[in-house]
């Protein structure tokens, strides 16, 4: 038996920079892991079958369930007759900009090619990633990285960022889709990339080139996400962003004092689940599951 740790991702920022010729959106992000968050998932050898079992409530059709497609995926691309039975354990909240379907697709292939000893170049799993979602890829090389085009063009940073990190969770569900579609404004020619912010590992997290393109017809829709964003300015936090096309929201901190103190203002004031994580350590955790 193989269990893995599918951990969650924040964007630090994140600019929309077209339309590329197959009709996606071109982005610029700086992906963040955050492996204090992240869905379990267990596998098993099975017959010549896939096997799907979770504690979810969206109850997601197979054909459009992202670990039911990678399994599928790579069982087809291979060639594969082997099977599997595969658990999820889901905490990452969907629909939240974390990545946590992404996420658990990525390590579905990495679980199912060791479980069942398949070996394949990391470039075969990356084209096979993508095709299945553009976030996807990202999950695969599990570090800080620059990601551009559709998501499949990942250049892997070294950054360090101290601090405190308060995941704001307001319960609601923003399909990718839906959030892209209300996107008419694209980052202008020219705009500050989010590498050139960053000079030996550090990032100034005040700058005010560090925006998410999502955020203003997001939150237009959704203006309490436009109030939980200005209530972590105002408590501190040196940053204070949506995470990917929402609903997500987080801030940075240096103090850890101030994290709390919002952190327990949104538990007694709201139904909003919240997180608060040292954000060196999660960023830098190795731990990843085990095998059985």
């Amino acid at each position: 038996m193989l269990t893995l740790h599918a951990h969650a991702k924040i964007n630090l920022g994140l600019r929309i920079t077209g339309i590329l010729p197959n009709g996606y959106h071109a982005i610029h992000s700086l992906f963040l892991p955050i492996r204090g968050l992240f869905d379990v998932l267990t596998f098993k050898l099975h017959d010549e079958s896939i096997e799907f079992i979770d504690n979810s409530s969206l109850r997601i059709p197979a054909g459009n369930n992202l670990v039911v497609r990678a399994a599928n995926a790579l069982r087809q691309y291979t060639g594969t007759k082997q099977g599997a039975i595969i658990h999820l354990d889901k905490s990452i909240p969907a629909g939240a900009g974390m990545g946590g379907g992404s996420s658990d697709a990525a390590y579905t292939l990495r679980g199912l090619c060791q479980l069942w000893n398949i070996e394949i170049s990391h470039e075969e799993l990356l084209s096979l990633a993508l095709s299945l979602g553009s976030d996807i890829p990202f999950f695969l090389q599990d570090q800080p990285a620059i990601v551009e085009g559709q998501g499949e063009i990942i250049q892997p940073i070294q950054l360090e960022l101290d601090g405190w990190l308060l995941i704001i969770m307001p319960g609601l569900h923003i399909g990718t889709t839906w959030a892209y579609a209300q996107v008419h404004q694209f980052a202008p020619i020219g705009f500050t990339r989010f590498d050139s912010l960053i000079h030996e590992g550090i990032i100034n997290l005040t700058n005010s080139s560090i925006v998410n393109d999502f955020e203003s017809p997001i939150h237009a829709i959704y203006p309490e996400l436009a109030k939980i964003k200005q209530y972590l300015k105002d408590v501190g936090a040196e940053l204070a962003l949506m995470s990917g096309s929402g609903s997500t929201m987080y801030g940075i901190f240096t103090s850890k004092e101030q994290a709390e103190h919002a952190q327990y203002w949104y538990s007694s004031n709201t139904t909003y689940s919240t997180i608060l994580l040292p954000l060196h350590e999660t960023m830098n955790a190795t731990s990843n599951g085990s095998i059985t």
